[in-house]
Protein backbone atom coordinates (compact mmCIF):
# COMPACT_ATOMS: atom_id res chain seq x y z
CA UNK A 1 0.00 0.00 0.00
CA UNK A 2 2.96 2.31 0.42
CA UNK A 3 3.36 2.78 -3.35
CA UNK A 4 -0.15 4.23 -3.77
CA UNK A 5 -0.15 7.72 -5.29
CA UNK A 6 -1.52 10.59 -3.21
CA UNK A 7 -3.79 13.45 -4.20
CA UNK A 8 -3.30 17.20 -3.89
CA UNK A 9 -5.75 17.27 -0.97
CA UNK A 10 -3.67 14.69 0.92
CA UNK A 11 -0.53 16.70 0.17
CA UNK A 12 -2.28 19.84 1.55
CA UNK A 13 -3.24 17.87 4.68
CA UNK A 14 0.45 17.00 5.17
CA UNK A 15 1.41 20.68 4.84
CA UNK A 16 -1.19 21.60 7.50
CA UNK A 17 0.10 18.89 9.86
CA UNK A 18 3.67 20.14 9.43
CA UNK A 19 2.48 23.67 10.26
CA UNK A 20 1.03 22.39 13.55
CA UNK A 21 4.35 20.74 14.41
CA UNK A 22 6.23 23.95 13.50
CA UNK A 23 3.95 26.09 15.68
CA UNK A 24 4.30 23.69 18.63
CA UNK A 25 8.10 23.86 18.45
CA UNK A 26 8.73 20.29 17.31
CA UNK A 27 10.32 21.48 14.07
CA UNK A 28 12.84 24.26 13.56
CA UNK A 29 12.22 26.68 10.69
CA UNK A 30 14.89 24.93 8.60
CA UNK A 31 13.44 21.44 9.29
CA UNK A 32 9.96 22.74 8.49
CA UNK A 33 10.97 24.23 5.15
CA UNK A 34 12.97 21.11 4.22
CA UNK A 35 9.99 18.88 4.94
CA UNK A 36 7.67 21.23 3.05
CA UNK A 37 9.87 20.84 0.00
CA UNK A 38 9.75 17.06 0.33
CA UNK A 39 5.93 17.19 0.68
CA UNK A 40 5.62 19.19 -2.54
CA UNK A 41 7.80 16.63 -4.36
CA UNK A 42 6.07 13.58 -2.84
CA UNK A 43 3.94 11.42 -5.09
CA UNK A 44 3.31 8.33 -2.96
CA UNK A 45 1.88 7.59 0.44
CA UNK A 46 5.22 6.14 1.55
CA UNK A 47 7.05 9.42 0.91
CA UNK A 48 4.55 11.38 3.02
CA UNK A 49 4.49 8.86 5.88
CA UNK A 50 8.30 8.96 6.09
CA UNK A 51 8.13 12.69 6.91
CA UNK A 52 6.04 11.96 10.02
CA UNK A 53 7.84 8.88 11.37
CA UNK A 54 9.55 10.84 14.14
CA UNK A 55 6.58 13.09 14.96
CA UNK A 56 3.55 12.48 17.17
CA UNK A 57 0.00 13.25 16.02
CA UNK A 58 -1.30 15.05 14.05
CA UNK A 59 -0.41 13.17 10.91
CA UNK A 60 -2.00 13.73 7.51
CA UNK A 61 -5.14 11.74 6.73
CA UNK A 62 -4.08 9.36 3.98
CA UNK A 63 -7.14 7.14 4.24
CA UNK A 64 -8.17 8.14 0.74
CA UNK A 65 -4.93 6.71 -0.66
CA UNK A 66 -5.86 3.06 -0.38
CA UNK A 67 -5.21 0.19 -2.69
CA UNK A 68 -8.09 -0.50 -5.09
CA UNK A 69 -8.45 -4.17 -4.09
CA UNK A 70 -11.64 -6.16 -4.44
CA UNK A 71 -13.38 -6.66 -1.10
CA UNK A 72 -12.93 -10.04 0.53
CA UNK A 73 -16.11 -12.04 0.03
CA UNK A 74 -17.07 -14.20 2.98
CA UNK A 75 -20.27 -16.17 2.98
CA UNK A 76 -22.07 -15.46 6.27
CA UNK A 77 -23.79 -18.85 6.01
CA UNK A 78 -20.64 -20.82 6.85
CA UNK A 79 -17.13 -19.83 7.99
CA UNK A 80 -14.56 -20.07 5.26
CA UNK A 81 -17.00 -19.08 2.52
CA UNK A 82 -18.54 -22.51 1.91
CA UNK A 83 -22.12 -22.51 0.67
CA UNK A 84 -24.86 -24.99 1.27
CA UNK A 85 -26.04 -27.21 -1.56
CA UNK A 86 -29.35 -29.02 -1.79
CA UNK A 87 -27.72 -32.29 -0.67
CA UNK A 88 -26.08 -30.62 2.33
CA UNK A 89 -29.38 -29.08 3.42
CA UNK A 90 -31.18 -32.43 3.08
CA UNK A 91 -28.53 -34.09 5.23
CA UNK A 92 -28.82 -31.33 7.82
CA UNK A 93 -32.61 -31.81 7.98
CA UNK A 94 -32.21 -35.58 8.38
CA UNK A 95 -29.69 -35.06 11.18
CA UNK A 96 -31.81 -32.56 13.06
CA UNK A 97 -35.01 -34.60 12.68
CA UNK A 98 -33.29 -37.77 13.85
CA UNK A 99 -32.24 -35.99 17.01
CA UNK A 100 -35.48 -34.07 17.60
CA UNK A 101 -37.87 -36.96 16.85
CA UNK A 102 -35.75 -40.08 17.10
CA UNK A 103 -34.08 -39.25 20.40
CA UNK A 104 -37.31 -38.94 22.44
CA UNK A 105 -38.63 -42.14 20.82
CA UNK A 106 -35.39 -43.97 21.63
CA UNK A 107 -35.53 -42.77 25.24
CA UNK A 108 -39.10 -44.07 25.60
CA UNK A 109 -38.19 -47.41 23.98
CA UNK A 110 -35.17 -47.72 26.28
CA UNK A 111 -37.19 -46.96 29.42
CA UNK A 112 -40.23 -49.03 28.47
CA UNK A 113 -38.72 -52.00 26.67
CA UNK A 114 -35.04 -51.97 27.54
CA UNK A 115 -34.05 -51.35 23.92
CA UNK A 116 -30.97 -49.22 24.73
CA UNK A 117 -29.40 -49.83 21.34
CA UNK A 118 -32.01 -47.49 19.75
CA UNK A 119 -30.16 -44.58 21.36
CA UNK A 120 -26.98 -45.58 19.52
CA UNK A 121 -28.82 -45.81 16.20
CA UNK A 122 -30.49 -42.40 16.55
CA UNK A 123 -27.35 -40.58 17.68
CA UNK A 124 -25.30 -42.34 14.98
CA UNK A 125 -27.73 -41.38 12.21
CA UNK A 126 -27.82 -37.78 13.46
CA UNK A 127 -24.05 -37.41 13.62
CA UNK A 128 -23.44 -39.09 10.25
CA UNK A 129 -26.11 -36.95 8.57
CA UNK A 130 -24.64 -33.72 9.93
CA UNK A 131 -21.09 -34.67 8.95
CA UNK A 132 -22.29 -35.53 5.45
CA UNK A 133 -24.14 -32.21 5.33
CA UNK A 134 -20.83 -30.40 5.80
CA UNK A 135 -19.07 -32.72 3.33
CA UNK A 136 -21.65 -31.97 0.62
CA UNK A 137 -21.19 -28.20 0.91
CA UNK A 138 -19.75 -26.45 -2.13
CA UNK A 139 -16.14 -25.35 -1.87
CA UNK A 140 -15.51 -21.60 -2.01
CA UNK A 141 -14.40 -20.14 -5.32
CA UNK A 142 -10.70 -19.31 -5.34
CA UNK A 143 -10.20 -15.63 -6.13
CA UNK A 144 -6.75 -14.47 -7.16
CA UNK A 145 -5.86 -11.24 -5.40
CA UNK A 146 -3.29 -8.83 -6.86
CA UNK A 147 0.18 -8.97 -5.37
CA UNK A 148 1.03 -6.45 -2.65
CA UNK A 149 4.39 -4.83 -3.37
CA UNK A 150 4.89 -3.49 0.16
CA UNK A 151 4.91 -6.78 2.07
CA UNK A 152 7.84 -8.46 0.31
CA UNK A 153 6.17 -11.88 0.76
CA UNK A 154 5.78 -11.68 4.54
CA UNK A 155 2.98 -13.91 5.71
CA UNK A 156 2.53 -15.46 2.28
CA UNK A 157 3.12 -19.16 1.68
CA UNK A 158 6.67 -19.55 0.47
CA UNK A 159 7.59 -15.99 1.54
CA UNK A 160 10.33 -15.18 3.98
CA UNK A 161 9.12 -14.45 7.49
CA UNK A 162 12.22 -12.78 8.79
Amino acid sequence: MAGIRISSAERDDAVAALAVHRSSGRLTPDEHSARLGRVQQATTREEIEALFDDLPAPHPDLSGAVSPRPPAVVNPEWPGGRTGTRASRVMDVIGVLSLLVGLPVAIVLTAAGGMWWTLLVVVGVGVVAMVLGVAFMAQPAQVALPEDDGDEGAGQPGGSAG
